[in-house]
Order: structure tokens, then sequence, then C-alpha cells
């Protein structure tokens, strides 16, 4: 990677959710604030354990960029620098454009990748400009498609020493795989009679113009994933093998709330599973990446936070080579999916072309890198900090920020502000009052003991006021959303408990101006963000993580038992559950309990012991009145669930809490 002191992008341009809400309707205004309040004496108390992240193979993680992220210059330039960041390699896709020239469209975003020192891969090759039957059997058009191709690995070459080519898109889905394009059982015919053909003269090709670049396929999900029509894809890998033809790796895609929504988590748990295994096994164990639903998807759903580490979880265990998560490009308002984290609003009146996941649900695609970060061997939250921005209405890519290095050098994290411009209804819009950058490196920016940020407005922006800057821990498993930052920040939560530090003054940012702000960093950051996200459960948090921390858990194996009724506040109250030999055991002797009155969680119990045969059995010797038990996944500290949380879950979501059990009794 070059050396980050080439400034050519820089001058190229607590607690419970509801509490935090709650938090943000009183302190609607930030100046004065806690986040720049003096803390009190004494200083800040003892760390307290919190859960680590388990190791995992070193993966080659990805950003997805489809046509419509990578056009938009500020977009483009905001995802660049998370990917170099983030160590992660950037995916530009290019159907065929109008004019016919893929290496014109290719050429922009490929040099700006090249200038931010990133690995760059192509998803090119697609079945767009004819139908593959013709591309096989004529040979003027498969020569036409063949050059387009050839001169665009020429161009890789010349800007980048490797990478990878993506051919084809969700085949037969995307592309014509038919003369007409639709999708259908003929699509999948051709796809086995015209494919190796294609595949083998992409990859000559390929090959032909540019050697250091690996050739693979992306084949839609239902053709290898166990529950569909898992025998097509190893047909047509020894197909591909036959024309002499193996690809280098295969990619792979998933949208996990169409299983989710119909059939609950655990199928689409064992669908990513099988879908990934599956295409080792008839790739020959080449790698295999592995792109996940962030965004909300076309039948209105979104995955919540312990939907998204399901999937993470499963595709890690599965041996994915790398992953990454879709940024959706369609506003779609949130009414499906369960516990959904950071819902699309309805009502929304955009007066901007700039939506996609990162514009108008960006802690949504920052929560699923977080943990993705999580689960790396290379990563631990110890050596990492996040940077809380709180002000006063930020315009969305407004104020562009750069922070210099240990080096001296500054390197441009990104552009901080709001959403994409428009009309949205209740607290949505918040977020131009506080952005947050996560997961940044304490080694690179703070070992001087401050961090030291440049901030450029545009001349364009209406102007704005950055009223505190603060160095946080990065706490992936306790999350804080922009929403919530901006709420605590109001006044109602201070934050000097937890911060490493913050500035003790506002800052003007006019337009056109650039400013500098230093924050003194006071202190190591060890008190965990649990004590602000669960202060009134951070006992029964700080149990678990124990829990885990002890015994190597493993999630897939353990559930939660939720218990509503009344008088459950006493754990020895709740109902016994009889186990796999027929013995009623007292569930809070064998997990890590919390309770209020009207709910009770009881986290960590096994599957084997309480789920298999019968499925879950309570006993009738509660102290309370149970009106209904549930097993729920297994949430851990990761998705932690309070209670009180749970309760709202299952007053505002009776059906879909049904559907995400594993089981349930009672008046569901």
């Amino acid at each position: 990677m070059p050396d980050s002191s080439d400034t050519r992008t820089d001058e190229s341009r607590p607690s419970r959710r509801d509490y935090l809400v709650t938090a943000g309707s009183l302190g609607t205004g930030l100046a004065g604030g806690c986040l720049g309040a003096d803390p009190p004496q004494p200083a800040q108390s003892d760390a307290d354990p919190t859960a680590t992240s388990q190791p995992a193979n070193r993966r080659e993680d990805f950003l997805w960029l489809g046509s419509g992220l990578w056009r938009d210059e500020a977009i483009r330039r905001n995802l660049f620098a998370f990917a170099r960041r983030h160590d992660l390699a950037v995916v530009l896709v290019q159907p065929t454009p109008s004019n016919g020239s893929l290496v014109e469209a290719f050429r922009p975003p490929l040099e700006a990748a090249s200038e931010f020192g990133l690995d760059v891969w192509l998803n090119a090759g697609l079945v767009t400009q004819a139908s593959a039957e013709t591309l096989v059997t004529d040979d003027d058009a498969r020569a036409d498609h063949l050059d387009r191709l050839r001169a665009v690995a020429r161009l890789h070459g010349e800007l980048f020493e490797s990478g990878r080519i993506i051919c084809w898109q969700e085949a037969p889905v995307m592309g014509q795989w038919t003369a007409d394009g639709d999708w259908n059982p003929r699509s999948v015919d051709n796809l086995l009679e015209f494919g190796p053909d294609l595949f083998a003269a992409q990859q000559r090709a390929v090959a032909a113009a540019n050697d250091a670049l690996a050739v693979g396929i992306f084949v839609h999900y239902p053709y290898i994933v166990d529950s569909k029509w898992p025998e097509v894809f190893p047909e047509l890998t020894d197909r591909l093998r036959a024309h002499d033809a193996p690809p280098d790796f295969g990619f792979t895609d998933f949208y996990r709330g169409w299983y989710e929504m119909a059939a609950g988590p655990e199928p689409a748990n064992a669908a990513v599973r099988s879908l990934l295994s599956n295409a080792r096994d008839a790739l020959g164990d080449r790698p295999v990446f592995y792109l996940g639903q962030s965004h909300t998807i076309n039948p209105a759903h979104t995955p919540s936070k312990q939907a998204l580490r399901m999937n993470l979880r499963a595709a890690t265990e599965t041996g994915a080579a790398g992953i990454g998560w879709y940024l959706g490009g369609n506003y779609v308002p949130t009414k499906q999916g369960f516990d959904p984290f950071v819902p699309n609003d309805e009502g929304v009146d955009f007066r901007s072309d700039a939506v996609n996941t990162l514009t108008v649900a960006r802690d949504r695609f920052l929560y699923a890198w977080l943990a993705t970060r999580q689960a790396a061997r290379d990563f631990s939250a110890d050596d990492a900090f996040d940077l809380w921005l709180v002000g006063d209405e930020f315009g969305l890519y407004d104020h562009r920020l750069s922070v210099r290095t240990v080096d001296g050098a500054w390197e441009y994290l990104g552009d901080f502000g709001g959403y994409a411009d428009g009309d949205y209804p209740g607290d949505s819009a918040v977020t131009n009052r506080a952005t947050a950058f996560r997961g940044l490196s304490r080694e690179r920016f703070l070992a001087d003991g401050t961090l030291t940020c440049r901030v450029e407005t545009r001349t364009e922006s209406d102007g704005a006021r950055l009223q505190a800057a603060a160095v946080m821990p990065c706490d992936p498993a306790a999350y804080v959303t922009e929403r919530e930052i901006a709420a605590v920040a109001g006044g109602v939560v201070p934050l000097w408990p937890f911060q490493l530090g913050r500035t003790t003054g506002g800052t003007t940012l006019p337009p056109g101006s650039t400013r500098r702000v230093a924050v003194p960093v006071t202190d190591d950051g060890t008190r965990s963000l649990a004590h602000l996200r669960h202060p009134e459960f951070v006992a029964a948090y700080q149990r678990l993580a124990s829990l885990e921390a002890r015994t190597d858990l493993d999630p897939a194996a353990r559930f939660d038992l939720w218990v509503r009724g009344s008088g459950l506040a006493d754990p020895s109250s709740l109902p016994s559950l009889r186990d796999r030999d027929g013995t009623a055991r007292a569930p809070a002797e064998l997990g890590v309990t919390a309770t209020t009155d009207g709910l009770a969680i009881c986290h960590g119990l096994e599957r084997t012991r309480f789920l298999d045969g019968d499925g879950l059995q309570p006993v009738n010797d509660a102290d309370a009145a149970v009106e209904a038990v549930y097993a729920m996944p297994y949430a851990g500290t990761a998705a932690f669930r309070s209670p009180t949380r749970a309760a709202a879950l299952l007053a505002a979501q009776p059906e879909e809490a049904r559907l995400f059990s594993l089981d349930a009794v009672g008046s569901v």
C-alpha cells in the first residue's frame, strides 16, 4: 500500500435502545451536553470484562460496488477510504455500458482505486451484449465480447499487480441466458449447455491479456444450496473441467431475508452453510467468496443485528474465503423482519439521488462490517477506537475529515454528515447531528496521545458547528448507533466514564473553511459501552461475557429462554424445563438470567439438553403467572437483548417472534 502522505485523495474532493431514544427526546439541543462536560472526580472505574472474538482464518474481504455506487464521486471516495482503512478489496461491477466500451466505463474508478492503493476485483464478462447461445455460436459476437474483456484485463494490469475477475452475475438470473433474458428452466439448461464454452473462452481471453488475474464464476444460490436444486452447480463445474476450464474461485450471494421471513433463522443458517460447502466441494476446495444481506430487500425485509451475526458466523464457520455485504441502492420501507436494525422508515421524501444503505441506514452497514472485522484473526477491539463527531445540521458529505498519522501524514478517513437530503419522519434524520468512524487504529492515530483532525468544509455547504469530538472505545458487541449517539450527547447520559478523550469546546465549520481539531486522549477507555447500552442489566451482560470467554461457547448449540407473564422478577419463580432425560430443571441454575416482572430471559441453555426429542417442555411448577415460553436463538453479548427490549418486541411483533423462535409454548 502506498505511503499515506500521498494527498491526492484529500485534494480531489445508557442503555437499552428505548432508554436512548427517550434520552434523545429529552435532550434535543446539543449545546452544553454531557459529551463536552468535564467529568466529575474520581476518575472512571476499573475495566469490566467483555467477550472477545473467536479467531478465524485470514480472509480476503471485499466491498461489492455496483456502478450506481462508484459513479457518484462522493460516495466512491468515501467507500474507497473505508476499504483502505479496513484492508478490503473493492469489486467494481459494470454491466456492458450503452456505448459498448467497458474500458472507458471502468477507467475512472480503476484509476481512483489505484490512487487509494486498493486491491481491485472486477465483475465483468456478464452476458448482457447478446444471449449466451449467440456468444458461443456467433463468431463475430463472441469476438466482440472477448475483445472488450481483454481490453479491461489489460487496463487492470496497467494499474494493479494482481486481482480477480468475476464472470457472470447470479447466473442464470442476471443476463441473457435466454434470448429474451427471462429466468426460467430454459435459462438453466442454457447455463449448462453454453456456460462451459463461454467461460472457457473468457478464461483464455483474460489469461492472454493479463495472466495475473484469477478468473471465477458467480452462479445464483438456488442452484447450489441443499434446499433448492443443488445438482446444477456440480454438473456445471464438471462440464467446466471437461473443457479444461476449472474456475480459479467461486463467488456466491444470498438474500437471507427470503428464507428467514418464511421459515425462520435456522433454515437460513443452513442455507448459508450448504451454499458455501457445496460450492467448495464442486470447485475442488478452491476459494469461495460470500456476499451477504445488510440492506432492506424488496419484500421489505430488514435484518436484525442477530441475523447479521448469524449470517457472518455461518459463512466464517463454513470457510468463506472472503466476505462482503450488499449496499442496497433502492429505498424500501421496512415491513418485515424480527427486530430490524435501523429500519427504513415509511414516508421519506428524498431530494437526492444518493440513496443507498450507506446514506440512509449507515449503521446497519457499519455494524455488519465491524462484526466482520471482529471475526478476523488480526483484529482486537483493544487496539482500536471509535471517533464520535457531534454537532448541528451536518449535511451529507459536506465535511471532509482527515487525521494525522503517527508518522505525521494526513490520512483521509471520509466525509462526515447526515443522510441523503430529504424529508424524514420522526427522529430518523437525527444523523445530521452525529457521525461515527469505527474501528480506527490506536497505534496509527493515537500513539502520541492526541488525535489531530483536519476538517475541510465544502464551499456549497450551508455550514455547521462541530459541538464535540470524542475518542471512544471500539466495542462491537455494545454498538451505539449514530441516532443513539445524538440522543446521548443531548445531555441526559454522561459519557465521561467511557471516553478516552474529547474536545472541550465547539468549532464552527463555515463554507469553504479548513479547521484543525485536536482531541487529547487522557484515558485508556477500558470500561465497556455495555454500561451505556444496558445499564440495568449490565451484570447479566458481564456474566454472559464471562461464560462465553470461559467455555468457548458455540452459539449454534445454545438458546435463550424467554418467559412472558407476571411475577417473574425473582429468577426462582421461573418454570422448570424438562430435559431429554425427563428431569425437571430450574433454568436459572443453568444459564445467565435477567428478569423484570413481566418478562425473564435465561441465556445460554443447551439445545441438545432441552430441545431435542419432543422440543421445549416447560413444567407447570412456576410461582409466577406464565403466559408463554419461547426458545429463541442464542443472542449472546454480540446481540444482547434486555428483558425490557424483549417484552417490547413480543408486544410489537408477536408473529415475527414466533417465527424467529426455535420453539414456543403457550399463548404466543
